[in-house]
């Protein structure tokens, strides 16, 4: 049976994944420390916001590392997934850290609209420019594998919105160079934090759903039970429970009614191949005839 689905996964080793963290660790570190010198000297309350934002963005890159670094450590008696489910938990975190983010951003631009600071704007505009390359550059490390983890979606989006953020200062930083409206950064200000509210509310959706167990929001779960009772041999499917085992791995148990337990292994292949084709690697089956009273 040819269904095309497309789950075509970059091929990024591990170590690749573990250079791109560290170098956008590193790269954001540097430029906080350049937002903050300036901000501090320039008394640009823009600068030092976005340095805060920035310092959030960091510590949800560090939270997105360790979480990756958790899928490698093997199960035991206790956690018989090992903390692959961590990843997941991480994933919450960042979500939350990003709302923080946008509620200080919010917060500075009302404060900037009701008292304004006369600053520097060719300042301004430089290092908000430093900072645009600097995410940007840090973002395009994980935009091939951000499809495929949670995880590092999160990362990728953290620093998406942070070289947007970093765009709003720079075109504030226009308009008080020409104008000397010095009100104008709030009003960015505002207007990027709604940006970023929605384009990272997906990621707080999903690591809820991933949390609590649900069907994540890739995979259609009616669809598949479509599929595979499409599958020579199997009557029914029943029992169907999907969930995220990580930010990149899904798990599913079924039973599956057929007429003839003689079959088992090829239908068991088939089934597995199709859930395969569906991103769901951990599959565990239970197979009953029609004459069966079902247990659950």
């Amino acid at each position: 049976m040819a269904h095309s689905h497309n789950h075509t996964t970059p091929s990024l080793t591990a170590s690749d994944i573990n250079r791109s963290f560290i170098i956008g660790i590193i790269l954001n570190s540097i430029y906080v420390v350049i937002e903050l010198l300036y901000g501090w000297q320039q008394h640009s309350t823009a600068l030092l916001s976005d340095a805060v934002h920035n310092i959030g963005d960091i510590s949800g890159l560090l939270l997105a590392f360790l979480a990756f670094r958790l899928l490698k450590v093997k199960a035991n008696n206790t956690f018989t997934y090992g903390f692959k489910k961590g990843s997941i938990l991480a994933s919450f975190i960042n979500s939350i850290l990003l709302a923080f983010a946008i509620g200080a951003i919010a917060w500075e631009g009302i404060q900037h609209i009701m008292h304004p600071v006369p600053t520097n704007g060719n300042i301004i505009m430089i290092v908000a420019s430093i900072g645009i390359g600097i995410n940007f550059t840090s973002a395009l490390l994980f935009r091939n594998k951000k499809d495929s983890d949670l995880n590092i979606k999160a990362a990728y989006w953290h620093l998406m919105a942070d070289a947007l953020v970093s765009l709003g200062v720079v075109i504030a930083g226009l308009i008080i160079k020409y104008t000397d409206w010095y009100f104008v950064d709030g009003i960015v200000s505002i207007i990027v934090a709604v940006v970023i509210l929605f384009s990272t509310w997906s990621l707080f959706k999903d690591s809820v759903i991933g949390i609590l167990d649900g069907v994540p929001s890739s995979i259609d779960s009616k669809e598949i039970k479509h599929h595979l009772t499409d599958i020579k041999g199997v009557n029914n499917i029943h029992h169907i429970h999907i969930w995220s085992i990580s930010t990149n791995e899904n798990g599913l148990t079924c039973h599956v009614s057929i007429d003839d337990l003689g079959n088992i292994p090829i239908i068991k292949r088939k089934i597995k191949e199709e859930l395969k084709e569906h991103n769901i690697t951990h599959s565990t089956l239970e197979f009953e005839t029609k004459k069966e009273a079902c247990e659950e």
